[in-house]
This record gives C-alpha cells, structure tokens and sequence, in this order.
C-alpha cells in the first residue's frame, strides 16, 4: 500500500507492507521501520514502532466543495507533537483543490471549545489557527485549510462539541 501526504508543503510517499505476524514494515523516504497498530477508541491508535510504544490521535476535516481533506495528528507519550496533513491523491485533484480551496470544518470527535481566534468577515490564510479544541485531554488546533474568509463561525469558546458538529464556515478568496 502506499500513501502521499504533504506536510509543510512537501509531498511525503509511506509505503507499507503488511508481514506475516500481522505488523507492517513502513517506509517513508530512507527511513525504514517495524509498525504495529492496535486501535484504541475512536480517533486513537496505539502503535509500536520498531519496539517504542507511541499513542497517537487523530482528526480530520474535508472542504466539501474540492473533497479535499486535512488530518491532524497528535503524538503523545514524553512530549506532544502535533501535524496537520494532507492526504494527496493525485496532481489534477491537488491542483484543483489548491485552487478552490475553502470549505466547512467539523470537530472529528467530541470536545470542548478552547479558543476562538477568529471572527465572521475576517479574512484568513491558509493553515492559519482558526480554535482550539480540547478533546481526550489534548488540544487540537482547527486551521484554515485554505486563504479566504470566515462566513459562518458556529462555536464560541468553553461550548461542548460533538463529532461531525460544524464549527466555522471558511469561503476560498482564490
């Protein structure tokens, strides 16, 4: 199986190989590593990588109008790091969704709202911290998936969020 992702405007190819034992051998770029997976609750993955346990938790968005989805990754044991990726599927969609970019946000699981730093009418940039959420005792930042501007923001801070909630509208400039 392989995958492209980009993070921090550079496409990442992970291959994987599933073995026997039912572990993967995963490759991105020259690195190469020993990957189990064994799922947790829902948005969580409990993983051991070349023998290290390492709990991670996801979310992710789709802009409805360009499909284009945006997964953020938070990685926690000694320290929490945080990635937002997206999934790249093919030069005429990725271009096509650079182009329109846009779209509604949704909490991917259930949560508070920590901060807003946005408000409705203003203009934004792509990758640009629009909340905070905290969900599972982590923060996960929510960010503009493309420059535009907010139309609609339908959360305030201290709410409580369910999973596929809508929380801000962003309409593409571009």
């Amino acid at each position: 199986m392989e995958f492209h992702y980009r993070y921090n405007g550079q496409v990442f190819t992970v291959r994987l190989e599933p073995q026997p034992d039912g572990s993967y051998r995963a490759r991105i770029g020259e690195r190469e590593m020993t990957v189990t997976l064994q799922r947790g609750q829902p948005g969580q993955l409990n993983l051991v990588v070349d023998g290290e346990r390492v709990h991670a938790y996801t979310a992710a968005a789709r802009t409805p109008q360009t499909g284009m989805q945006l997964r953020y990754v938070a990685l926690a044991d000694r320290e929490t790091c945080f990635f937002e990726v997206e999934r790249v599927t093919g030069t005429a969609r990725q271009a096509s969704a650079a182009r329109a970019g846009g779209g509604s946000l949704t909490a991917q699981m259930p949560g508070q709202v920590m901060a807003v730093y946005v408000k409705e009418g203003d203009e934004v940039q792509a990758g640009q911290p629009l909340l905070l959420l905290e969900a599972m005792k982590m923060e996960m930042r929510v960010a503009a998936p493309a420059a535009g501007v907010v139309r609609r923001l339908l959360v305030e801070p201290g709410q409580a969020v369910e999973r596929g909630q809508q929380l801000v509208e962003v309409e593409s400039t571009g």
